[in-house]
């Protein structure tokens, strides 16, 4: 289970559900899920975007199999998108946004193509392998973001 940013950088990661379950259940059970329950998580304070007047705080993104949460946004059910246009744009945009995740996993096992396997190794050596793959993913994106800035 993962939080990232928008420059695909691994916020808070916490690792160790099992793939057999939902993505829901694992995050409800899972230590990051307990926090956000119980509003421990140090979530910055809501904010006015860029050019605009209304408030608007962070929020988890999820997937269909995530519960609704006053700090998580998910999907509308598909029955509904089929007759409110207004819903179906929000689950488009909701998708769009979901895709960073996604990505930022895609990126890291194509650096380390280890995960393109499963791991034979005890749970807890597969937690630190894992683990230190974020940490090496987010110093690898600061490198090329900070080559990016030198060479333009």
């Amino acid at each position: 289970m993962a939080i990232v940013g928008p420059d695909y950088k691994f916020i808070c990661v916490d690792i160790g559900g099992f793939g057999k379950n939902s993505d829901g259940g694992i995050f409800e059970t899972s230590n990051m899920g307990k926090r956000f329950e119980q509003n421990l998580m140090s979530v910055p304070a809501p904010r006015f975007l860029p050019g605009q007047n209304e408030i608007c705080s962070y929020v988890l993104i999820g997937d269909e199999a995530f519960a609704l949460k006053p700090y998580l946004m998910r999907p509308f059910p598909y029955k509904q998108t089929l007759t409110d246009v207004r819903k179906e744009k929000y689950n488009l945009r909701l998708c769009r946004a979901r895709r960073v995740v996604e990505n930022a996993f895609g990126i890291l096992s194509q650096k380390w193509r280890i995960f393109y396997r499963p791991l034979e190794t005890k749970v807890d050596t597969t937690i630190l392998i894992v683990r230190t793959a974020c940490i090496l993913h987010n110093f690898y994106e600061v490198k090329v973001a900070m080559t990016n800035i030198f060479n333009s």
